[in-house]
């Protein structure tokens, strides 16, 4: 491949690869990146103010995200590009490369240390299932794990795949022994134009998380709760969630009446409670125009004086691991009809 198609190529995936690492952050819930940290770990470290926390929480997600996104967006798709082989639709192969006589079905992974026994198990039986089908066309089949960095090396003892790594896997590619050096060479500054929009991203998603955390995971003097953060981490998860008021969806409310949501939880072993306006309860506005409808923190809901007829927002609700969501929509008449029940004497139980 010609060095200026190269850089081109590189470029491309760079941008897919912060494309996708900014939108992940950007959709990250706070309550989603708790329940996947440690807080016992948090409090034995000395971690002691929101923003602290928050910032380990945002640093060990991305680290962790990270590694997966750029696999996926940008060394699988290069290893395609300068192979010449063609993308497989295949279960656990990446990469076809194929001649009269050939068969090889590559795997693509980022570094060496991608299997437990049951993954690997998993990955020998792909390759396996495809053996079957290439011996009907008579060529040699050769099923490869590539690592796209490290130092791993395996001639396929006992019927497995091969296993080729770093410098050795990309000079198999393109018959370029120096192409792994000349991949980092061509990045360049080129992730410096990037950062700028990634770092204010991280910064907003920091000033976001700090705010919500500490409304539901501070006393009132700005310490951590620990006890309640432990609890939403760790307790018995909820196995169910059900609204039981709004029953239609989209609900069409009038003018600015306000409505309160009533939630009712299961849990593991546990009756049906109703949660209706729990401290616990996380609301958030995902889809409409949230400039024009309010959602207080103990479950009520109801367009502001800005909206227009017509206007439709989704909120979600997440409780302890579990999301259910409704749609609510303003009247086109901002004129109660006779026939509608008034919103504000509904039975909360």
């Amino acid at each position: 491949m010609e060095t200026t198609i190269l850089e081109g190529a590189i470029n491309e995936l760079l941008d897919s690869f912060y494309k996708r690492r900014i939108d992940k952050i950007s959709k990250l819930k706070l309550r989603e990146a708790l329940t996947r940290k440690n807080p016992y770990l948090y409090k034995a470290i000395g971690v002691e103010n929101p923003e602290q926390i928050v910032r380990e929480i945002l640093n060990a997600y991305t680290s962790s995200s990270d590694e997966g996104i750029f696999g996926d967006e940008f060394f699988e798709n290069l290893a395609i590009k300068v192979s010449g082989g063609r993308k497989a639709e295949l279960e656990g192969v990446d990469l076809i490369e194929e001649d009269d006589t050939i068969f090889k079905a590559i795997a693509v992974k980022s570094g060496t240390n991608v299997f437990n026994a049951d993954s690997r198990k998993r990955q020998a039986q792909n390759f396996k299932s495809l053996r079957g089908r290439m011996n009907k066309q008579k060529k040699y089949y050769d099923p490869v794990v590539g690592y796209c960095y490290g130092k791993k090396f395996s001639n396929g003892e006992r019927g497995e795949f091969r296993e080729i790594s770093g410098q050795t896997f990309w000079e198999e590619l393109t018959g370029n022994p120096n192409f792994y050096i000349e991949i980092i060479q061509i990045m360049n500054s080129k992730p410096k134009q990037h950062l700028q929009a990634y770092n204010k991203e991280f910064e907003d998603a920091v000033k976001r998380f700090t705010i919500e955390f500490e409304s539901q995971f501070c006393h009132k003097d700005g310490s951590i709760n620990w006890e309640k953060l432990v609890e939403m981490n760790s307790s018995k998860p909820c196995k169910k969630l059900k609204v039981i008021e709004p029953k239609a969806s989209p609900k069409t409310l009038y003018g600015t009446d306000k409505l309160q949501i009533k939630l009712i939880a299961a849990f593991h072993e546990s009756n049906d409670i109703d949660i209706t306006g729990s401290g616990d309860i996380t609301y958030v506005i995902s889809e409409g125009n949230l400039d024009v409808f309010e959602v207080a923190a103990d479950g009520k809901v109801g367009f502001n004086e800005d909206a227009q007829p017509g206007e439709i927002v989704k909120v979600e609700m997440t409780y302890y691991g579990k999301t259910i969501s409704k749609r609510f929509k303003l009247a086109n008449s901002k004129r109660r009809s006779t026939k509608q029940p008034n919103i504000e004497q509904i039975s909360l139980f």
